[in-house]
């Protein structure tokens, strides 16, 4: 009893405000039963699904996932970072929850994270008020708070964000002289953020190093802070042996993806003019500086901007001003998080792009804008920093400033606290994630046939005969049983999902045909012995020369010397980290910068924001648009145009009514289908001259990246368009009109009025004056 009185007597009722303030943001997963479908969650959903078969099936720490690509195998737990599959596992696990608990889980997992570890950090930094206003600032970024875990549910991504401030928060304690538990949060956490995302694994590792570095090189005396001058070598050696053995630890992963890149297709991650290339995705200062929209519940896909919220460029502007006058504490620590934003800034510019073409992993991160969330990292630390310097230590005033720097973030934000609705996930099974392959959604879980093996040199056909079995909640059939010679006979026998045994009767030599794509780590063994495979083209399937006679052939996952070589680092590391901590003292400084002051006020202004968004604003639909009935409440202007009974433009918004030479226009179109379609129609917008003659346009394969053929009638879809004016265009009035066709038969769906009478083939919308 002595021993708990005392840790709760040393533990911060703060971390009990930081929950309170995180509420809001986890609110929409803890309220809502599900998850939605048709975003990247539903991918993870069905990896976790995959990977807890496995699990169960005594493959702890597979490579290979056997029900993907049609049965044919995939390599994608070797090349995609685990952590939050695992994490979910422990949830999908439990009695009664499945896959979707278990990715839901992590989500709100993360959020809160994140808002733990930035508290943290910025209170052990520049106070406890600070730590409130930087949590704040941070959960509730709308690229933290919406985009990532909702708009587009991208579990690992989003979990990043959240482990990144608990790593950057352990190594600061670490450099304070914290004790071996810190020490080893620190080499954990920077582990996991590795483990979790391919992309921003390295990117926040990368920082959390140049921090490291930073701190040797500045050696500044910060107030309040037990460190001293030029931290001492027992602390550096910490630092860095944290970093570089939570690197040594992810080994089992990253090792094998670098040694094992050119075993697969990753061409297809990098695009050329299309989504996947990173031109196509930098931001202007407009969408970074925008507010935020309110959400629209009539949309496919709810229009939002890639920015980093309003509240976050005040407060993260408070603190440069603060910075820039000399009043806040530890001006050269902060300084770098000043510099980190300012590079992070940069790279989502289009200023940029020389940059993304020079570094050759650059590409790799296909949209500029995943920067945003480091970017409101840095911003957040900036803010805790800039209302820290700008009130005095006094309580009633610190106070004061705190509720309204929290109140501003939250306040805000509230449009993002009601995604749209989603409907029940449904059942988790290999039968429906077959089911969606079939249909071409994805495939493998991805949709671009990256981490297919390289030795594939045509992606083959599903085959009925080996996915029927799965249907049945069966391991697929893999034999190739065309090609069997006359009088042989093959008995499968599924030891576990990485293991089968042929028993084999064959009357000659033959080729044993498997629908299986060769991978390194795929091991033959005829009657025991190693057996050379021969590689099926063009579909890179596995083919195994079989002597006549009775024999038993054994297909095996297993490891590679590159593998073996990546587990020993990972298993050294450890063993290293343990014998450090044992030696290391358990408790080291525990100092927090910074007045206490009472956290009443501050928690009951959070839960009654909190209360009335729950209670009042979401119940009466304040906080979001509800379009119906083909009206979309958005569009700046409303219309009908019937093309031809099929789909309907309901509404648009032009971004201005006069532009310059070489300027770029924004159309957003407004569709609605009217009946199911069958077609998947293709969309344009025009610049006409007075004659009708084109001299812009913007054209879409998908209207909204939305197949035509898959549209709701009950909702519309958004369309975004930009026509790039020549820069020799002559001044004058020109039209812009729109329309839908089909480009592989060349035809334009007919324009019909009122009546239902044939009156065009495209839609004007407006005009424009060119000066």
């Amino acid at each position: 009893m002595v021993r708990l009185r005392q840790v709760l007597t040393r533990f911060d009722k703060g971390f009990l405000v930081v929950l309170a303030i995180c509420l809001l943001a986890v609110w929409p997963f803890l309220s809502r039963a599900s998850l939605p479908q048709g975003t990247d969650a539903e991918l993870h959903i069905f990896r976790l699904h995959e990977l807890s078969y496995l699990v169960r099936n005594g493959a702890f720490f597979p490579r290979w996932a056997p029900n993907f690509y049609h049965g044919y195998g995939y390599p994608i737990f070797n090349y995609y970072a685990p952590l939050t599959y695992y994490l979910g596992l422990v949830v999908e696990l439990l009695p009664r929850l499945d896959a979707v608990s278990g990715v839901k889980a992590v989500f709100v997992l993360g959020l809160l994270l994140g808002g733990l570890g930035m508290y943290g950090f910025v209170r052990d930094n520049w106070g406890r008020r600070a730590g409130y206003v930087a949590t704040a600032v941070y959960v509730y970024a709308p690229y933290v708070q919406y985009i990532d875990p909702h708009a587009r549910g991208v579990l690992p991504e989003s979990f990043s964000l959240g482990l990144f401030p608990v790593a950057l928060w352990a190594l600061d304690r670490v450099r304070r002289g914290g004790g071996r538990w810190w020490w080893v949060t620190a080499v954990l956490a920077t582990s996991g953020i590795l483990l979790t995302h391919n992309l921003m694994g390295p990117l926040f590792f990368g920082v959390l190093l140049a921090w490291a570095v930073w701190q040797v090189a500045s050696g500044e005396r910060r107030e309040n802070d037990s460190s001293p001058a030029q931290p001492c070598l027992p602390t550096l050696w910490h630092l860095f042996t944290a970093l570089m053995l939570g690197l040594a630890i992810a080994a089992y992963f990253w090792l094998p993806v670098l040694v094992e890149r050119n075993a697969v297709n990753l061409n297809t991650l990098i695009g050329s003019g299309d989504n996947y290339d990173f031109r196509t995705h930098f931001l202007s200062w407009r969408e970074l500086l925008a507010p935020t929209l309110r959400l629209d519940w009539g949309a496919t896909q709810p229009a939002f901007h890639f920015n980093l919220g309003v509240a976050q460029w005040i407060l993260g502007a408070l603190g440069l001003l603060m910075l820039a006058l000399r009043r806040t504490r530890q001006s050269e620590h902060l300084m770098f998080f000043v510099l980190a934003l300012a590079g992070l800034l940069f790279l989502m510019l289009p200023v940029s792009q020389f940059v993304w073409e020079a570094v050759p992993f650059l590409p790799y991160f296909q949209f500029p804008w995943r920067l945003l969330g480091s970017a409101a990292m840095m911003l957040a630390i900036l803010a805790g920093a800039g209302v820290a310097g700008l009130m005095p230590d006094d309580r009633r005033t610190g106070t004061i400033a705190t509720i309204v720097a929290v109140a501003l973030p939250l306040i805000l934000a509230l449009p993002l606290t009601q995604p749209a609705l989603w409907p029940d996930f449904g059942e988790v099974s290999t039968a429906r994630m077959t089911g969606i392959e079939h249909r071409g959604r994805w495939l493998g879980t991805t949709s671009t046939s990256d981490y297919v093996p390289a030795t594939v040199d045509q992606i083959p056909k599903r085959n009925d005969n080996v996915v029927a079995p799965m249907y049945e909640n069966q391991p697929p059939d893999r034999v190739n049983w065309a090609t069997l010679p006359d009088g042989a006979e093959v008995n499968v026998e599924v030891v576990t999902p990485l293991i089968t045994r042929y028993h084999v009767l064959a009357p000659k030599n033959f080729r044993l045909r498997l629908f299986l794509f060769d991978f390194p780590g795929w091991q033959v063994r005829i009657d025991g012995q190693l057996a050379e495979t021969e590689l099926g083209r063009p579909e890179g399937f596995i083919v195994i020369p079989v002597p006549k006679g009775e024999h038993l052939v054994e297909v095996k996952f297993g490891t590679t010397p590159d593998r073996t070589l990546a587990w020993a680092i990972t298993i050294a590391a450890l063993l290293v980290m343990a014998g450090i901590a044992w030696k290391m003292p358990g408790r080291g400084a525990d100092q927090v910068s910074g007045v206490r002051f009472a956290d009443g006020p501050v928690l009951t202004a959070v839960l009654l924001i909190t209360a009335v968004a729950i209670f009042i604003l979401q119940p009466l639909n304040w906080l979001h648009y509800s379009s119906a009935n083909f009206a979309a409440q958005p569009a700046e202007t409303a219309v009908f145009a019937n093309f031809g009974d099929q789909a309907a433009l309901i509404g648009y918004t032009i971004s201005q009514q006069t532009a310059g030479l070489g300027d770029e226009v924004g159309v957003d179109l407004y569709w609605q289908a009217e009946r199911p379609l069958d077609i998947n129609y293709q969309v344009f917008v025009h610049l006409l001259r007075t004659d009708g003659t084109l001299v812009a346009q913007s054209d879409k394969l998908n209207p909204g990246e939305f197949p035509t053929r898959q549209w709701p009638q009950d909702k519309y879809v958004l369309d975004h368009h930009q026509l790039h004016l020549p820069v020799d265009l002559p001044p004058g009035e020109y039209t812009i009109a729109c329309g839908l066709w089909v480009q592989s038969e060349g035809w334009r769906l007919p324009l019909f009025d009122e009546t239902g009478q044939q009156i065009g083939d495209h839609f004007v919308l407006s005009s424009l004056v060119v000066k």
